[in-house]
């Protein structure tokens, strides 16, 4: 469904899911990462990437006796991985997976003019608590290196603690077509991690095109007023 200056997806359709993805594409000229679920990891039905411009990589793949060359626009890492799960004291509850979840209200809403990629839904776990969650994400075109996202919880009926997990995903690979996933997709190699506080870093270099890539990220916590690490 479409509005004036607004993408609009109600519902969770997992065949569609690549298609919409690809149009939830936020970018700045510099960079561009598709319109994934931060959750996920590349599958047959999500898949997380961030590209930079000119960013290229070739590789060889050895098929019946001969070495095929590759080039592509690499997939860099991803710096959207954010899951979240109900904490019930036992260290056994699943974390939200939007495959196998009830979701209910599910809307994904791209604001062109903003640039602003909205995606809210309530979650309602197997004990039939609901909490309702809105994520916003943003690619800067003021300093073309920044990228954001928020994620808010609400819980509807049900009190107690959420636990968050986020991460930097240096593992990402070049697998988005299927015909070429037989060829050699692995473009990156790890040089360098830190993790620290509200801070993490990563550094990776492509195989052969030897361009280093530096990411950091910084999740905040805030309740209100800031919630101090525990």
């Amino acid at each position: 469904m479409t509005g004036w200056w607004k993408l609009t997806y109600e519902g969770f359709d997992p065949e569609a899911q690549g298609l919409r993805e690809a149009l939830c594409t936020l970018g700045n000229g510099y960079f561009a990462t598709r319109g994934a679920a931060p959750e996920k990891q590349a599958d047959d039905v999500h898949y997380p990437g961030t590209y930079i411009a000119g960013l290229y990589n070739r590789l060889g793949t050895e098929m019946g006796g001969r070495i095929i060359e590759n080039e592509d626009l690499v997939n860099v890492p991803n710096w959207l991985p954010l899951e979240f799960r109900i904490d019930d004291g036992d260290g056994d509850g699943e974390w939200f997976d939007v495959d196998v979840a009830t979701v209910e209200d599910y809307v994904q809403e791209l604001d062109l003019r903003r640039g602003v990629l909205t995606r809210s839904f309530i979650w309602v776990d197997p004990h039939d608590r609901r909490t309702l969650v809105t994520q916003r994400r943003f690619v800067s075109m003021r300093d073309p290196h920044i990228a954001g996202l928020t994620t808010a919880f609400r819980a509807e009926n049900w009190t107690g603690r959420l636990l968050v997990r986020s991460a930097l995903d240096g593992t990402v690979t070049n697998a988005g077509v299927p015909r070429y996933r037989s060829l050699n997709s692995q473009h990156l190699a790890p040089v360098a991690t830190q993790n620290g506080g509200e801070t993490m870093s990563l550094v990776v270099e492509t195989t052969q095109s030897g361009v280093r890539i530096a990411i950091a990220a910084r999740t905040r916590v805030t309740n209100s007023h800031p919630v101090p690490d525990v």
